[in-house]
């Protein structure tokens, strides 16, 4: 969160880097999704009181008898990839369902009121204007547009924009920014990156994002940026990862879904506490040398997690359920579990470690196959650049590298975790910089063309009748694409289309705005229809029509539609009077 107010695109293009500054007590890790609310008194109601890390920390140092006036959401975000819903719900660490937006909200309005509090103690002559604050939100590639619209209304409800469509919230992706990081890291060197492909693998806590990119260098200077390739990946990130150790877990406590769900809900804390053991050896797993040679690793079970077991379940003694879980894979090509009675922990050799690794690092490896199988450019990538926080994992990097072979060039960010914050800055500060991207999905709206029976479906055949009462047989529903998947848009080039009402006192002009998977078609001899497989509805836009006494086929509206941004964007001209211009609002529909 920054002003960019008045800064020229002279200071754009040179931002002072000696300005960004990280916290030298916390280089390695960014704020994680974590936050705490508390309850208000005895009602239902409920306030943010910590953010990040420290919301963690607060919530293991928790009595059980406080335990329930607390409620904690952890890696919220992931619940936005692949949703189809305006108005999802997401679990607390207890079970507790809430509205995700509610959530988010929330969430906002506290990161705002730290914000302002943080300025006002830098320098109490400042006053903090929200009309001159550019919010930058960081968000995956590979999200679709509703899960950044859902970001918008939330952020909207929390008061931090003035109306909904503001300027002022500016989404950016993820792995182009830490394109943007690893060229101001390299800036030194920049002539050598010239056209240069960069691979960004951005290796999150849910989501895997990968991108390619490549930079036109002038002047010792990065002119612009151009994406190559549709961005890539999936939801093997890290917290799937953890879903291969917790699997275990309950393997190892031979206890069914029913009772490991109820486990998870009772005892959350204890639960909160085995993960971030588990976190630690994770990141700190090395090359795949090291897992062979059977490396002991002891995780030590939170006393909270003992004491629970042995009231529910009955569980006393642990080194009978290790012996009992080696006896049920005595099958298993893996090492044998241990149980340290005297340190309460469970000693796991390298590679039973390596095997929770294997199912999301698997998928990666098929997905990177499969790339460099179907995509030629990918092929030709001359550097890889890693982020996120799993990055810090040495084991994943190496799985990577072996994968995409030697004729690349492999750097890790010095600060994996928080480079896509340092370049969230740099692109707040010139959002233009990405000139090229590639569009994610085929996209645009339905209409009702003059019924072709050789290109159209007889089915979806209706007559109406024009305003002098001619009946016009039209085709209903059909696709109209402006773009194709995989397509080159330019933030230079927006799509240009002029309409007109078809029929006097026609006040409105509704489009409906669709996407769908299907790459490219020629519309002239086949039709692609809103209901066919791949294809959705995403939303409308209404153009009002200004008061006049033209004819209705005068009244021509010139809309121009922003595909290359990180949201899509609508204007309307009118062409009758040029001073009669909007940004039109996408109204998504719920599914």
């Amino acid at each position: 969160m920054f002003s960019v107010d008045n800064v020229s695109r002279n200071q754009i293009n040179t931002p002072d880097m000696e300005k960004i500054k990280l916290d030298p007590k916390d280089q390695n890790y960014k704020t994680k999704t974590i936050i705490l609310f508390k309850k208000r008194g005895n009602q239902n109601k409920w306030k943010p009181i910590l953010f990040g890390k420290s919301a963690e920390t607060k919530y293991l140092g928790l009595r059980n008898n406080e335990i329930d006036n607390y409620q904690l959401f952890k890696y919220f975000k992931m619940k936005l990839y692949q949703n189809d819903s305006l108005n999802p719900k997401i679990r607390s660490y207890s079970g507790k369902k809430w509205k995700f937006i509610k959530v988010l909200a929330m969430l906002f309005r506290f990161i705002n009121k730290k914000f302002v509090e943080s300025v006002k103690n830098s320098n109490n002559k400042i006053k903090v204007d929200k009309d001159k604050i550019q919010w930058v939100l960081t968000v995956p590639a590979i999200w679709e547009d509703q899960a950044k619209e859902i970001m918008r209304i939330a952020f909207y409800k929390a008061g931090l924009i003035s109306e909904k469509n503001s300027s002022h919230l500016l989404f950016c992706y993820e792995p182009e920014v830490a394109a943007l990081d690893f060229f101001q890291d390299q800036r030194n060197n920049l002539d050598e990156l010239n056209n240069k492909k960069l691979l960004v693998v951005d290796a999150g806590g849910g989501t895997i994002d990968i991108t390619l990119m490549k930079a036109t260098i002038e002047n010792k200077k990065i002119k612009e940026f151009e994406v190559l390739m549709v961005p890539k990946g999936g939801d093997f990130g890290s917290i799937y990862i953890d879903q291969q150790f917790i699997e275990f877990f309950q393997s190892f406590l031979n206890l069914n879904d029913n009772q490991f769900n109820q486990f998870k809900k009772n005892c959350p804390k204890g639960f909160l506490k085995l993960l971030n053991q588990w976190d630690t050896i994770k990141i700190g797993t090395q090359i795949e040398r090291d897992l062979t040679e059977k490396k002991e690793n002891a995780i030590e079970i939170p006393n909270i997690i003992i004491k629970y077991l042995k009231k529910k379940f009955g569980i006393k003694d642990f080194e009978d359920l290790a012996e009992q879980f080696n006896e049920r894979n005595q099958n298993s090509v893996l090492s044998e579990i241990e149980w340290n009675e005297d340190e309460y922990s469970l000693i796991i050799k390298g590679d039973r470690i390596k095997s929770f690794f294997k199912e999301p690092i698997d998928k990666l490896k098929e997905y990177l196959n499969n790339l460099r199988q179907t995509s030629e450019i990918l092929r030709q990538t001359d550097i890889v650049f890693f982020t996120g926080g799993l990055s810090n994992c040495d084991y994943f990097r190496k799985s990577v590298e072996k994968k995409l072979g030697k004729n690349c060039q492999y750097f890790l960010s010095p600060y994996p975790d928080k480079s896509i914050v340092i370049g969230a800055v740099l692109f707040g500060f010139d959002p233009n910089i990405v000139a090229t991207r590639r569009s994610q999905f085929t996209y645009g709206i339905l209409h009702k063309p003059i019924f072709n029976p050789q290109i159209h479906d007889p089915k979806r055949k209706e007559t109406i009748k024009n305003s002098n009462n001619q009946s016009i047989e039209r085709c209903r529903n059909v696709i109209q694409p402006f773009i194709f998947k995989g397509d080159t848009i330019k933030l230079s080039e927006p799509i240009i289309k002029k309409h007109n009402p078809l029929k006097e006192n026609q006040k409105k002009i509704i489009f409906k705005i669709i996407r769908c998977e299907n790459k490219k078609w020629d519309p002239n001899y086949k039709s692609v229809y809103s209901d066919s497989p791949g294809a959705k509805i995403m939303g409308s836009v209404i153009i009002e029509i200004p008061e006049s006494n033209l004819a209705y086929v005068q009244k021509k509206v010139e809309v121009s539609f922003h595909f290359a941004t990180t949201e899509i964007q609508i204007f309307m001209k009118y062409l009758p009077d040029p001073r009669i211009r909007k940004k039109l609002s996408l109204n998504y529909v719920d599914n």
